[in-house]
């Protein structure tokens, strides 16, 4: 049988004592009263052609830069799913657009094609539903 912890009894008496603050606690404190002047420091170090401390600066102030891509510029005949992907296909295998160009058009295909199967469900249920009332049948 596994012991149990009895109630208002700590399950480590000789763990952390109540009101001991973290090291990084600690730290933060220690530093506050001289923050402004250790972020001068940083941004002098950076002028002066330091790169550690512009990294720094930039990563704590900046957001990543997200890739982006150009509009590859091609014709996708066809007006089915499947021929637009086949087009895709066929212009990446012949060069005509990168391969992450090929994917990123190949992605908006398949959100189209669910958005497109999604509209098409709600159009069949609401067929089907008018259909029962014309029948008489009750919604459950």
């Amino acid at each position: 049988e596994m012991a149990r912890f009895k109630s208002g009894q700590s399950g480590n008496p000789s763990g952390k004592p109540k009101g001991t603050r973290h090291q990084s606690t600690k730290l933060r404190d220690a530093i506050a009263s001289d923050l402004s002047a250790i972020v001068a420091a940083l941004v002098e170090k950076a002028k002066d052609g330091d790169t550690a401390a512009a990294a720094l600066l930039f990563s704590r102030t900046l957001p990543p830069l997200r890739p982006q891509s150009e509009a590859p510029e091609v014709q996708l005949p066809g007006t089915t799913m499947n021929e637009r992907a086949e087009a895709v296909t066929t212009a990446a295998l012949a060069g005509q657009i990168s391969p992450t160009g090929a994917a990123e058009l190949m992605s908006l295909l398949t959100q189209q094609a669910r958005i497109a199967e999604v509209s098409e469900l709600a159009e069949r249920l609401e067929r089907i539903e008018t259909a029962m009332k014309l029948q008489g049948v009750p919604k459950k």
